[in-house]
């Protein structure tokens, strides 16, 4: 956000809606660094599509010295913790790695306490909101671009209550897909949204999922 534009200005800007009384937007940051894309790609070319995919991937986590024990507040579910603090879940047949949420704190609220700001690894800012979300996602586009070249995929899909779309960018890696995309975050119950990096199956010569479709390809 431009430091002469005020959290009010910024919201009637991108069209996002106005807080309730007592409730701050929040944007939460754990930055992808050159290491861990270069880890990510290197877990995008395993075979994630055999029988035994959790297993490979698995060992393949336990060699990067990631852990599997995660104690945090948020990370109940995940399946490794990155050795720069981002969680791992799995999904089917893939992972998900969050590394931006967007999310509000306030009585009444999913969230009472700044809990992504508490995690180890992690970064947040009180007032921050769609621009400076959008601009971690950008930030780790350009990441990912340095190792693997400009995507093969970069669209935007449509949301509920999100006027300019959610960003899906993605590259092929042999029989994987590894992309980069925003959507709601599971923690808060889909109220609020969050930019991962995600590695699902796609077969070498298969296409991207529609437009339509993007979001749950990257969710499940």
């Amino acid at each position: 956000m431009p430091e002469h534009m005020s959290p009010r200005e910024d919201r009637l800007r991108t069209g996002e809606p106005m807080l309730e009384a007592g409730v701050r937007d929040h944007v939460a940051v754990c930055p992808i660094s050159p290491g861990l894309a270069a880890e990510l790609v290197g877990l995008a070319d395993l075979r994630w599509g055999g029988e035994n995919w959790w297993e490979v991937c698995d060992e393949a986590m336990r060699a990067l010295g990631w852990c599997d024990e995660a104690e945090t507040e948020l990370s109940f579910a995940a399946w490794f913790v990155t050795s720069t603090g981002h969680h791992v879940f799995e999904g089917d047949y893939g992972l998900m790695v969050p590394f931006c949420e967007k999310y509000q704190v306030g009585p009444d609220h999913v969230f009472v306490e700044n809990e992504w700001g508490k995690l180890p690894g992690w970064t947040s800012r009180v007032g921050a909101g769609l621009n400076e979300y959008n601009a971690h996602l950008s930030a780790a586009v350009r990441q990912f671009a340095e190792l693997l070249g400009p995507p093969d995929l970069d669209v935007l899909v449509e949301a509920p209550d999100v006027p300019s779309g959610w960003r899906h960018t993605g590259w092929r890696r042999g029989g994987n897909a590894l992309l980069l995309a925003q959507g709601t975050e599971p923690f808060s119950y889909h109220a609020h949204e969050e930019a991962k990096v995600c590695i699902r199956p796609l077969p070498p010569d298969g296409q991207f999922p529609s437009a339509a479709r993007l979001t749950a390809f990257t969710q499940s």
